[in-house]
């Protein structure tokens, strides 16, 4: 079953009970895992995140996973920065693939301390990124720098930006009728978008595009 924005929806709802939980361990048992060792009511649970491209998800565990001898560096932040405090909230932002959890505590000196993790579970672009209050990015799993002004850089002590996207919201959508209504208009822009794609076509191209195939 494809973990798709329905999918992270459900799912973030059930593990949404365990608010409140006390962040005790954290492990990072190979490139694309960490698990969140979670304390509620006597009882102990395991937080999976997974980010492999083939297989991302968030989800609640029992299988134990061999960890390094020597935890990494993004393990070590974690480790450092959540443990101790508790789960104030998790949720996802309408029915995208990303999931967003929130933590609270006190430092040493009993100031309150939060703190964000978000979790992007978008196939090869899937990403687990620690932020502070202002929502800089303290530190990430997978460091992404891009050329290209389409797509966001995802570094340290860079300003986090949400992924963006022009899809239509099936959470607001309040009848059939309205449903209908959004296809239909999805369509006459898909078939809009086609048109101006072929009046722009360059028809001089085609002898080379017939002789290359």
């Amino acid at each position: 079953m494809a973990f798709d924005g329905i999918t992270t929806k459900a799912v973030v709802s059930e593990i949404s009970t365990l608010c409140g939980a006390r962040i005790d361990k954290v492990f990072e048992p190979n490139k694309n895992d960490l698990i969140l060792g979670m304390y509620l009511d006597g009882k102990n649970y395991a937080l999976n995140i997974c980010i492999d491209a083939q297989n991302c998800r968030i989800n609640l565990t029992t299988n134990q996973k061999a960890n390094p001898q020597v935890a990494p560096n993004f393990c070590m932040l974690l480790r450092k920065n959540l443990i101790g405090l508790k789960l104030k909230n998790i949720y996802t932002l309408d029915l995208e693939r990303l999931v967003i959890l929130e933590f609270e505590g006190f430092d040493d000196a009993d100031d309150i301390v939060t703190e964000k993790l978000i979790v992007e579970l978008m196939g090869k672009h899937s990403n687990i990124i620690l932020l502070d209050d202002n929502n800089i990015i303290i530190d990430c799993l997978r460091h992404i720098k891009e050329d290209d002004e389409k797509y966001r850089n995802i570094l340290p002590h860079t300003k986090y930006e949400f992924p963006t996207t022009d899809k239509l919201n099936f959470l607001e959508i309040k009848n059939f009728e309205e449903f209908k209504e959004n296809i239909y208009n999805s369509k006459i822009k898909e078939n809009i978008n086609s048109l101006n794609e072929f009046q722009n076509f360059d028809i001089s191209t085609l002898p080379t595009i017939i002789s290359e195939k």
